[in-house]
């Protein structure tokens, strides 16, 4: 509600999908926001995300090609990607709302699956079923065949989800500006593979070799398909990018060190 009076308050009009309007006990006849059936329908200038990392990567989802810049209020845990935190409203955000703000381009992952499309802000996961056994993987990059592994799946990550799923695997941080993406592993049974970092130009196809076993194919923590035994998917950077607003003097590596190496300092 704070929120919604504080758009009123600078002449800014807010538009709310009715499943949360419901859930905030939001009506129309308030006059606080204009409540939609879905937000992918509504040009809008920036999406405000209130919650954590998982909740501006659904807010990107809601729109096809994720052009619109998205906002983040840190209601989570960690709140890598957000801008604010609650205490940042409404003094910070009033700031933002009258245009003192920065939009940072991310990096998005292009995957291909049987003719189809999807983008990624953070990640796409290839993981075995749950509760099932080891599967194995071979990956390729730019057509040269590199190794098949047996693991419990591979972590295809942008430089933004290069602090999430692949940095519990050990696999290496990004700086946000960076156009390339990452392949790691999870749980290999093997001591010979490392994570792979790749370039903008570059192709990563990985291939489900186990011998019955399909597995789950995730796009930024949303279960999005099947990989059967013996299919494949590819995965490279896309030409379209991801929008992030952020506040003047926002920084990569300050950021860093006060979310995992010194959160509470």
């Amino acid at each position: 509600m704070q929120i919604l009076r504080l758009c009123r308050e600078l002449s800014i009009e807010a538009v709310i999908p009715e499943r949360e309007a419901e859930k905030s006990a939001i009506s129309r006849e308030s006059g606080l926001a204009t409540i939609v059936p879905a937000l992918a329908d509504e040009p809008v200038d920036f999406c405000l995300a209130l919650g954590g990392d998982g909740t501006i990567l659904r807010a990107f989802s809601h729109y096809r090609d994720m052009s619109t810049p998205v906002l983040g209020v840190n209601f989570g845990r960690v709140g890598f990607l957000s801008a604010l935190s609650p205490a940042d409203v409404p003094d910070r955000l009033k700031q933002v709302l009258e245009g003192s703000f920065n939009l940072m381009e991310l990096s998005l992952l292009e995957l291909e699956h049987h003719g189809a499309c999807n983008l990624a802000v953070n990640d796409v996961v290839i993981h075995k079923p749950v509760a099932g056994s080891v599967v194995r993987l071979g990956y390729a990059v730019d057509g040269v065949q590199m190794d098949t592994i047996s693991c419990d799946g591979m972590v295809v990550s942008t430089p933004a989800g290069s602090t999430a799923y692949n940095l519990s695997n050990g696999g290496p941080l990004l700086s946000l500006g960076l156009a390339a993406f990452i392949l790691s592993a999870v749980a290999p049974h093997t001591l010979r593979f490392r994570p792979l970092v790749m370039g903008p130009e570059q192709r990563l196809t990985i291939v489900n070799e186990s011998h019955s076993a399909a597995v789950e194919i995730c796009v930024d923590g949303r279960s999005s398909s099947q990989l059967p035994a013996g299919e494949g998917l590819s995965v490279a950077i896309s030409s379209r990018k991801a929008r992030l607003v952020q506040v003047p003097g926002s920084d990569f590596h300050r950021r860093l060190r006060d979310k995992f190496i010194h959160p509470s300092a």
